[in-house]
């Protein structure tokens, strides 16, 4: 593993790119590893799993031989007979023009169009596991066709950008900085605040990202977050049964005003006027599963394992990217940038931020806490048992309801969110909202 760190740490040094993401050296660790199995890439669609495996293979293979499944009927016909592994192989070859070696990085990629080909990941397992497999698919396991090679694959998860990932991408010497520290002195602080802001009106999307950081220009940023959101809709149209299309729009589009109300739950009812809860509950699901929305239910009694009651029908609902949900809500950066943001969605937002940061640091909101008194803590986390969290938009706030979950359950650590100093010593911990991954500092010996 160390050899394998510093191989990648030697590729990051000479090959610098802005868009370096977080899994990378998780993909070199598994070219390495002795058990390796064809792997699959998951994520919402434009959160840069093409990009990711391109770059991989160009960096750490002698080619690459990249097949896209997408709208390509003739590549998947190559899946039609059998699926013994050097058939495939010799088919692709020809199909290509190229050789495809050991040390060939081969991409399916939007592989869910093709079931047959995600099949025949079994036959590379078994028959010949000397080649490096990896594949990516935005919807994946929501078609419903197919065998899967259950226990032949590995999986990994990627999300758009976090702001970690951000701010590498923007600001290369400050990242670098803030990773190595324990502590930032104001100026640092003042500089981790500017290149926050930014975050939370572009977002993490690895297209809007880029563009900000070539052009400078948010109308070019709200131009690709707009393609990307229009994306989303030709996908409804597309995967969703179409008994329920209009009821994903509807959630999908509901979420950024729902997130705007005082206390933040989501109402199917809000959504689609006069519907129970039975009737958009699978259209929910698809959006769940498809990784386009958190859902944070209710948990009236925090114990572990952390679970809701079955009876519990309360929960949130947040997106997966912050850039888009300001986007959804028709706030414009010079709204935010103005102040003239409507401060409960400025709440939601950085509730919504929380939440995919901690989903992007391993350590995801499983509920939030609320008592018979209305006090509610945004996000219960398996970390050192049960840590509670709650979010502050600002660097004022009053933790009284956080105060109540500590009296009444005693929990071994907590923290505030907020844009107040890094303070991680004490029993309520403060982490900056630009900080997010601090939170790992606070797992015990165990890591849990």
């Amino acid at each position: 593993m160390v050899i394998l760190l510093g191989n990648y740490l030697y590729n990051y040094v000479f090959h610098y790119n802005p868009m370096e993401r977080d899994l990378y050296p998780e993909l070199v660790a598994w070219k390495g590893s002795a058990d390796r199995k064809p792997l699959i890439i998951r994520g919402v669609r434009q959160c840069g799993k093409t990009y990711l495996m391109k770059q991989f293979g160009e960096r750490e293979f002698s080619s690459v031989a990249y097949l896209k499944f997408e709208g390509n009927e003739t590549l998947c016909r190559i899946f039609d007979g059998d699926l013994r592994a050097d058939r495939l192989l010799a088919s692709l070859s020809v199909y290509l023009g190229m050789d495809i070696s050991e040390d060939t990085l081969i991409i399916f990629d939007e592989i869910q169009e093709c079931p047959r080909a995600l099949t025949s990941l079994k036959s590379f397992r078994e028959d010949s596991p000397e080649h490096c497999i990896v594949c990516a698919g935005s919807l994946l396991g929501l078609q419903g066709k197919g065998s899967f090679p259950v226990g032949k694959v590995s999986f990994k998860d990627l999300y758009p950008m976090s702001f970690r990932e951000f701010l590498r991408a923007r600001n290369e010497r400050l990242h670098n900085l803030v990773i190595g520290s324990e502590t930032y002195d104001q100026f640092v602080a003042d500089e981790l605040k500017k290149v926050y802001s930014e975050y939370m009106m572009v977002g993490g999307m690895p297209e809007a990202v880029e563009k900000w950081i070539e052009s400078g220009s948010m109308a070019e940023v709200e131009r690709v977050i707009e393609d990307i959101d229009r994306s989303y809709k030709f996908d409804f149209l597309k995967h969703v049964p179409d008994r329920d299309i209009k009821k994903v729009n509807m959630i999908w589009d509901s979420i950024p005003f729902q997130l705007a109300s005082e206390n933040r739950r989501f109402f199917f009812g809000h959504a689609v006027k006069g519907a129970r809860s039975g009737e958009l509950e699978d259209a929910l699901q698809w959006l769940s599963d498809a990784g386009m929305v958190y859902k944070v239910p209710r948990i009236g009694r925090p114990r572990i394992p952390l679970s809701p009651d079955p009876s519990e029908r309360m929960f949130k609902l947040y997106m997966a990217d912050v850039g888009l949900l300001r986007h959804k809500a028709g706030i414009t950066p010079s709204d935010m940038s103005s102040g003239r943001a409507d401060p409960l969605f400025m709440g939601g937002l950085a509730e919504n931020l929380a939440m995919c940061e901690l989903v992007s640091y391993g350590c995801p909101g499983k509920g939030y806490w609320a008592s018979e008194r209305k006090a509610e803590v945004d996000f219960l986390v398996a970390v050192r048992g049960i840590l509670p969290i709650e979010v502050k938009s600002s660097d004022r706030y009053r933790a009284a309801s956080l105060k109540e979950f500590i009296d009444r359950y005693e929990p071994e650590r907590a923290v505030v969110l907020s844009l107040k100093d890094l303070d991680l010593e004490g029993p309520v911990a403060r982490i900056p909202l630009y900080s997010v991954w601090r939170i790992l500092d606070l797992r015990g010996e165990d890591g849990a």
